[in-house]
């Protein structure tokens, strides 16, 4: 028979690891080509009851990165847009981007209950707006 402690505990337990993976992140999506300054856009999905503050995202140079010799996007600008319930991250860069593949590590720590990181490797496609 379960003490009412041990219930507690286990419930209380289970609810933590459902938190802990409240916040998801998406895919990047990136409207800008080689050449361009980076214009990317990461959905990000909050459980109810949850925020995101500027504070709690930035961009850096994924110390266990499996692709260390791929350059990171380490100077940048990022806006969290909000439209109702959605959360949008919005990077941009103030130089064009000159190499084909870059990473950009994402981490997302809001204190000790929301914390996620997420590496995306990006392929520069040219833009056709280069001189040929």
């Amino acid at each position: 028979m379960i003490k009412k402690a041990q219930l507690a505990a286990l419930v209380a337990t289970t609810m933590l690891a459902g938190g802990a993976h409240a916040l998801t992140v998406g895919d990047i999506q990136v409207k800008s080509g080689l050449g361009q300054r980076l214009d990317a856009s990461i959905p990000v999905t909050l459980a109810k009851g949850e925020d995101l503050s500027q504070g709690c995202v930035r961009l850096e140079d994924t110390p266990n990165s499996k692709h260390k010799g791929v350059p990171a996007v380490i100077n940048y600008n990022m806006v969290i847009e909000r439209n109702g319930n959605d959360v949008v991250l919005r990077i941009t860069t103030p130089t064009p981007l000159e190499e084909p593949v870059v990473r950009v590590g994402l981490l997302i720590r809001c204190g000790a209950k929301v914390s996620t990181s997420r590496e995306y490797l990006l392929t520069q496609k040219l833009s056709g707006t280069e001189k040929k």
